[in-house]
């Protein structure tokens, strides 16, 4: 049986897709663990794209409610997540503050985070690291369509740093976090890549830090990863200052 989308719009179709997946999910057909249906199968049962289902499955890996595994299929990691982070895409806040306290949040989480990765990274951890760096780096970002996915392998790169910590509770705070890092993505991501040598700099960037936790050098790993987080906020509040606001105090003019 089929369930017709007719939306015009890919991106809509991912959202329409990734909510016919919670359906599916939560109607009780499903248990943590479960292994879904076949791509194949599950692209002709929401009568959609299998490019257009690989999206929205890449959006739920990273939010923590569905995983990938190599060679085995799509399975369910967890059905708290299905609905633990409406709060969070549901909060109404103006761009510019919204990017700044997304910030705030990310580096009091995700810097800390990384130098744990660094100690307690498996091999597995740099295998999907570094795959997922060669997707980012390797993803053209002249078209909206192609500035949106670049966006999202980046914020799944970050993702997949704070799981390298391996601590099951900041793995659950970091797919709620996650949820704003590809929110912010959408509002900056566009921007950042047209200045002048940026994309090369956050290759760069990027590739520092996987190499940091690779080597097990926590210092370089926390240190590279807040570089990069406060250069991306310098160069938006220098160049696009709509898109930033200043907050009082904020945790990063703190010494720490």
């Amino acid at each position: 049986m089929k369930i017709g989308i007719p939306l015009e719009k890919k991106d809509s179709k991912k959202k329409i897709v990734q909510e016919k997946l919670r359906e599916l999910v939560s109607s009780g057909s499903f248990n943590e663990g479960d292994k879904l249906p076949s791509e194949r199968e599950l692209a002709q049962m929401l009568d959609v794209s299998r490019n257009v289902l690989r999206e929205a499955v890449i959006s739920m890996v990273t939010e923590g409610s569905l995983e990938v595994r190599e060679r085995q299929g799509i399975f369910i990691k967890s059905l708290d997540n299905f609905g633990m982070l409406d709060s969070l895409k549901s909060l109404q806040m103006l761009p510019a503050d919204f990017v700044s306290y997304q910030l705030e949040v990310r580096l009091i989480i995700e810097v800390p985070a990384a130098r744990i990765a660094a100690m307690r990274r498996t091999e597995n951890d740099i295998r999907k690291l570094r795959e997922c760096y060669e997707n980012f780096v390797s993803c053209p970002y002249i078209t909206p369509e192609e500035q949106a996915q670049n966006g999202k392998w980046e914020a799944l790169l970050h993702h997949l740093v704070t799981e390298s910590a391996h601590n099951p509770i900041l793995s659950r705070l970091n797919e709620s976090i996650n949820s704003l890092v590809e929110r912010n993505n959408i509002l900056v991501h566009p921007d950042m890549l047209m200045e002048k040598g940026w994309i090369e700099l956050i290759k760069s960037r990027h590739g520092a830090i996987i190499k940091a936790i690779e080597e097990n050098n926590a210092d370089d790993a926390g240190e590279t990863l807040k570089m990069h987080l406060l250069e991306t906020a310098e160069v938006m509040r220098r160049k696009h200052p709509e898109l930033i606001t200043d907050i009082p105090y904020p945790y990063w003019n703190l010494k720490n």
